[in-house]
């Protein structure tokens, strides 16, 4: 989720879901590209407004565009403006696609319905367990953005979430084309550790109450080997083998057994009983796109993570694999991947012991240390289809409606459209090294 201004196409099929009719306190932003949108995004807006204290029937409501083009795979984000007299507010909202064929592809209702669910009732019930155990803001697990609305209607296909924009409290995204520096991962490995502490505790405090939290990858359905995402990650992970020197035997090996035991991999990575009892729930998609940072003197104070859309139940290394095999590189891996990881579980045993628990009872670091040679090679399955992207400039990333379309239109789709605008030295220098580090590290 990038939260750059950009243009969102309309194509005439996504138009026939959409409201066609013109609302009375609707303007559009000058210099934008006039668009219809649902319905349900005004009734939204409207709930927004009134819970907001604006006066009905005098504010009005105007949009503009908020990602760009070829960024995301799951919904549409644009900006919303409410204003009324010399008050104006602004909030980012996310709907599902508004191409039918992209909804289809990547099963975005599903995955709607899951952030809806993290915004409405889980993530609340994480912030008020630890308020009820008397955990601060600057101790515990709270760096989400505030939702003021989130509505999910699998009959009708209607999905929205309204949040606050965090540009406008001073926050920014990191840029993707660079590997992620020491204190930006230091504060994300610390509000990792904490946000696991909290599940941790969860389940041996309120057992009942946390059977609501293990929730099944909701990317699981469907992935047989047709599925497109399991194209991807066997197109991405044959590129990624090309990447290695002739001489790098070992490693050529080994990927080639980790490219036969792709669905089988993804099958156990969503069998969150391989990982009990420490199996928590994940943030889901832990890479540098969706947090964004707010910085003091130029070092980065404070992260917020967003996108929940794949939150799920697993091994809490899933996050962790992710985030460094995704967003670092080589250099930072050799220097600092052990620290990160004690960064990480300090961060998590400091906060279960406030909780009222005992570290090496509830997640002993041996078990931690048994979970990062189970869980590691997660990492690697991400980054042959993360790295790519990111060694790609946004202007020259897919255009996921007409790819979608596509997609519909024959079977014989070229996977490699996804990939063929990559800067090739740079995703060969950094795609080599996390095959590398994997193999060296023994995840593979």
């Amino acid at each position: 989720m990038v939260l750059e201004p950009s243009t969102v196409s309309v194509t005439e099929e996504a138009t026939d879901k959409v409201s066609d009719v013109t609302q009375p306190n609707v303007c559009d932003v000058p210099g934008e590209a006039s668009r219809a949108l649902p319905a349900y995004f005004y009734t939204a807006m409207d709930q927004v407004a009134s819970d907001e204290g604006f006066t009905f029937g005098q504010y009005t409501i105007e949009t503009e565009d908020g990602s760009s083009k070829g960024d995301g795979f799951i919904g549409e984000l644009f900006r919303a403006f409410l204003s009324e007299g010399d008050r104006r507010e602004v909030y980012l909202c996310k709907i599902p696609p508004l191409n039918e064929a992209r909804r289809q592809q990547f099963g975005t209702m599903e995955i709607f319905e899951r952030e809806v669910l993290m915004y409405n009732q889980l993530l609340p019930l994480i912030f008020s367990y630890q308020q009820q155990k008397s955990i601060s803001r600057e101790d515990g697990f709270f760096c989400i953005p505030k939702c003021y609305y989130a509505h999910y209607d699998g009959q009708t296909g209607e999905a929205i979430i309204v949040m606050e924009d965090l540009r406008e409290s001073k926050f920014s995204m990191y840029n993707k084309d660079k590997p992620v520096d020491y204190e930006h991962a230091r504060l994300t490995m610390e509000q990792l550790g904490r946000y696991n502490a909290v599940s941790l505790a969860m389940k041996h405090d309120r057992p009942e109450e946390f059977e609501q939290f293990k929730l099944l990858d909701p990317m699981k359905e469907g992935m047989g080997p047709n599925n497109p995402f399991i194209m991807m990650l066997q197109k991405t992970t044959l590129d990624a083998i090309e990447t290695l020197e002739p001489h790098e035997r070992k490693e050529r090996n080994k990927m080639q057994k980790l490219l036969e035991s792709i669905v089988s991999d993804v099958d156990r990575y969503a069998n969150f009983s391989l990982a009990e009892p420490y199996a928590v729930l994940s943030h889901g998609d832990c890479w540098i796109n969706n947090m964004m940072y707010r910085y003091k003197k130029g070092a980065p104070e404070q992260v917020v993570l967003f996108d929940w859309q794949v939150a799920r139940y697993c091994s809490p290394i899933l996050d962790l694999a992710y985030f460094i095999f995704c967003c670092t590189d080589e250099e930072f891996r050799r220097r600092h991947c052990d620290e990160m990881m004690s960064i990480y579980y300090n961060s998590l045993a400091t906060l279960l012991e406030q909780l009222g628990h005992n570290p090496q009872e509830v997640f002993p670091r041996t078990a931690f240390l048994r979970q990062l040679r189970q869980y590691g090679r997660f990492g690697l399955m991400l980054a042959v289809f993360i790295v790519p992207m990111l060694c790609t400039r946004n202007e020259d990333l897919p255009d996921m409606d007409a790819t979608a379309e596509m997609f519909r239109e024959t079977d014989n789709i070229d996977i490699a459209i996804y990939t063929k605008h990559t800067n090739q030295s740079a995703y060969r220098r950094r795609m080599s090294a996390v095959i590398r580090d994997t193999v060296r590290f023994g995840y593979i």
